[in-house]
C-alpha cells in the first residue's frame, strides 16, 4: 500500500481522535424553561440542532417546568445552570434577595397582543367588559394591565380582570363570551384571525420597552465561570441571527426536531416575532422593569439596575465571534 495512502488513514484517525476528545470534554449544563410555545424554544432548539451548543463546548439539556417562580427555584437550588422565564418573574426574585442575575435579553419585546371577541373590534368598545388572563401575578396579567393603562384603560375602573387559565381554556372562553378579550402569542393570533377574532392591541407597539423574557443565572455561576456563561450567550446570538436571517430554515429544524404543531402557522407567526430575539438587554430595559413591578426601594438597597444585570458578558458574546 502506498505511503500517501497511510498518511491520508492517520490523517482520518488523526481528526477521529481530535473530533472525540473534543465531545468528551463538552460541559454539561441544564437550561430550564416554562413554555413549550414554539417562540420560547426556538432559539434552544436551532442552537442544539444546528450545533451552535456544541461549537462553544457546551452539552445543553433543556428541561421544562411549570412556571417562572419553578425555574427560578430549579436555579438557585442548583438543578439548573440557566433558565429563560418571563423578565418580571426575574427582576422581582431579585428584589426579594434570591441570588441570581439576568445575563441577557431573550425575547426582547412583548409580543402578545389582546384580541377580541367578535363584536369588539376595538378599544373603546372593551369598557365596562372583562379580559381574561392566565392567573394572578404573571406576564399576561402584567402585560395587560400595562399596555391598557397606556391607552387610558384602567383595572375595575373600565374593565375586570378574569384569572382565565391557559390559552386553549381562554380560546374557549373568548369564543363562549365569558370573556371579551384576552391576550395571546403570535401563533395563536395566526389562528384566532382566521377564526375572526379582531387584533385590538398590539402590546409590543405600546409597552416597547419590557422584555418579554430573559436569560438568568446564579449569581454564583457569573461570578465562578464567567467564560461559560459568555459561550452560552454565544451560541444563543448565533441562534437568534440564523432565526433572523432564514426564518424557513429555523422552522425547519424546530419541527424536524419536535414535529408537532402546524408548521405553516408557526412560520407565519414567525413573521411577526422574529426581528424580537436577541440577547441583548439594556439598563434602560431593567430600569422599566423594576418600575412597573414596584420594586423601586428594593432596587435601590441593591444598588440600582445595574445590580440586576451582568452587562460585560452579553457586549462578550456579541462581539466576539
Amino acid at each position: 500500500m502506498s505511503t500517501p495512502h497511510y498518511r491520508r488513514i492517520w490523517i482520518v484517525l488523526f481528526v477521529a481522535v481530535l473530533c472525540t476528545h473534543g465531545q468528551a470534554l463538552a460541559k454539561p449544563i441544564t437550561l430550564a424553561y416554562n413554555s413549550n410555545a414554539l417562540n420560547i424554544i426556538l432559539p434552544i432548539v436551532v442552537a442544539q440542532e444546528l450545533g451552535f451548543f456544541a461549537g462553544e463546548g457546551l452539552e445543553v439539556t433543556a428541561v421544562y417546568v411549570r412556571s417562572g417562580p419553578t425555574a427560578m427555584t430549579a436555579l438557585v437550588s442548583g438543578s439548573a445552570d440557566y433558565t429563560s422565564v418571563g423578565s418580571t418573574t426575574v427582576i422581582q426574585a431579585i428584589a426579594k434577595g434570591v441570588p441570581a442575575l439576568v445575563i441577557g435579553n431573550y425575547i426582547k419585546q412583548v409580543n402578545y397582543v389582546l384580541m377580541g371577541a367578535k363584536d369588539i373590534s376595538s378599544l373603546n368598545l372593551l369598557k365596562g367588559r372583562v379580559v381574561g388572563v392566565t392567573g394572578a401575578g404573571g406576564m399576561t396579567e402584567f402585560t395587560t394591565v400595562e399596555s391598557l393603562a397606556r391607552k387610558g384603560l384602567r383595572r375595575d375602573r373600565d374593565y375586570k380582570i378574569q384569572y382565565s387559565g391557559n390559552s386553549p381554556v381562554r380560546v374557549g372562553a373568548l369564543e363562549a363570551k365569558i370573556i371579551q378579550a384576552a391576550p395571546f402569542s403570535p401563533a395563536e393570533r395566526v389562528v384566532l384571525e382566521q377564526k375572526g377574532f379582531p387584533v385590538i392591541l398590539d402590546m409590543g407597539k405600546v409597552i416597547p420597552e419590557f422584555p418579554m423574557s430573559v436569560l438568568a443565572t446564579s449569581r454564583r455561576k457569573s461570578e465562578t465561570n464567567p467564560g461559560e456563561v459568555t459561550a452560552l450567550l454565544r451560541a444563543f446570538h448565533r441562534a437568534m441571527e440564523l432565526i433572523r436571517s432564514d426564518k424557513d430554515r429555523a422552522i425547519a429544524t424546530a419541527f424536524k426536531k419536535s414535529g408537532r404543531g402546524d408548521a405553516s402557522i408557526e412560520r407565519k407567526a414567525l413573521d411577526y416575532i422574529a426581528d424580537d430575539y436577541s440577547i441583548v438587554i439594556t439598563k434602560e430595559n431593567i430600569q422599566a422593569l423594576i418600575t412597573a413591578a414596584g420594586v423601586e426601594e428594593e432596587a435601590r438597597k441593591l444598588g440600582g439596575a445595574e445590580k440586576f444585570f451582568a452587562a460585560e458578558m452579553q457586549i462578550k458574546a456579541v462581539s466576539r465571534r
